[in-house]
């Protein structure tokens, strides 16, 4: 379970993970087909999964990561 925006009780399923590996993977500069490797994705799937969720402005994105890496290194995860 996890806590959503709204602070209430967020349930998230394997396929809510595997979703985010695709993403974590193609941000550690994976190629779309050792992604679908690792994450048993199709190829389709996995070039869906980066279409929705990829960022529009990288170097934007990559900084806002970094300052919640930071943020979280400092206070933690709380759910």
């Amino acid at each position: 379970m996890f806590v959503n925006g709204a602070g209430e009780l967020d349930q998230k399923h394997d396929q809510d993970l595997r979703d985010a590996c695709v993403m974590l993977l193609d941000r550690a500069g994976c190629d779309l087909l050792t992604i679908c490797d690792i994450t048993g994705h199709s190829y389709r799937s996995a070039q869906t999964i980066l279409k929705h969720y990829r960022a529009r402005n990288a170097a934007r994105a990559d900084s806002g990561i970094d300052r919640l890496e930071v943020q979280v290194r400092k206070e933690g995860m709380k759910s």
